[in-house]
C-alpha cells in the first residue's frame, strides 16, 4: 500500500513542480510513521491504519496542490487523519465471518499467534486502561505520550487552549497512574 502513494505522488509532482513538492516530501518523511501510529491506536487494524495514513497524505497533497498555504503542517496532518478515521468509523459496517472468509480473510495460524501474544496482551491492558478514560482525556493522553505532540500542537489540532490541553493531559496521566497502582501493574 505504501508504494501506491509514491506512484501517485510522482504523477502529481510531474504535473505541478514547485516548492510544495519538497515541503510535502519532507512532511511525508517526517510524519508518515506518526500518522500511522495515530491511526492505528484508533482503529487497531494494521492494514486499515496504512490505508488511512495513505488517504491522509493524499488529502494533504490535494490541499497543497491547490495552492493553499499550510501554516502548521503537523496540525493539518493530524486533523485530516482524525477526520479520515471519523469518516471511516461512520461508514464501517459489521461483517460476518463467512463474508470475511469469502473476501479472502484467513485466520492466523496458532504458531504465528504465539509470537505476538505478549505484545497483544500488553496492548490490550493499555487499551483497557485508556478506554476507562473520558474521550477528551484519552485523546489528549494519546496525542501527548504516543504521538509525542506538545500541548501547543494538540491545542491547535483540537482548537482548544493550551491550558485546557495541559489540564487534560495532567488529569489523564493521573488517572492512568491511579489505575496502574490499583491493579498493581506498576
Amino acid at each position: 500500500m505504501w508504494y501506491t502513494i509514491s506512484i501517485r505522488l510522482n504523477i502529481f509532482m510531474r504535473e505541478t513542480p514547485d516548492k510544495n513538492e519538497q515541503l510535502f516530501l519532507k512532511l511525508y518523511d517526517t510524519y508518515q510513521h506518526a500518522i500511522f501510529r495515530h491511526s492505528y491506536f484508533r482503529v487497531y487494524n494494521h492494514e486499515l491504519a496504512k490505508d488511512l495514513t495513505q488517504d491522509t497524505f493524499m488529502n494533504v497533497w490535494d490541499y497543497m496542490s491547490k495552492g493553499n498555504m499550510v501554516k502548521n503542517p503537523k496540525a493539518l496532518l493530524y486533523k485530516i487523519a482524525t477526520n479520515s478515521i471519523i469518516d471511516h468509523t461512520r461508514k464501517k459496517k459489521e461483517q460476518s465471518l463467512d463474508r470475511m472468509e469469502k473476501d479472502g480473510f484467513q485466520p492466523v495460524a496458532p504458531h504465528v499467534l504465539e509470537k505476538t501474544i505478549d505484545s497483544d496482551i500488553a496492548m490490550a491492558k493499555l487499551m483497557d486502561i485508556l478506554n476507562t478514560l473520558d474521550d477528551i482525556y484519552r485523546e489528549a493522553f494519546l496525542l501527548r505520550y504516543v504521538e509525542g505532540l506538545k500541548p501547543k500542537e494538540i491545542a491547535i489540532l483540537t482548537e482548544e487552549s493550551v491550558n485546557v490541553i495541559s489540564v487534560r493531559i495532567s488529569r489523564a496521566k493521573r488517572q492512568v497512574t491511579r489505575i496502574l497502582n490499583t491493579k498493581n501493574i506498576v
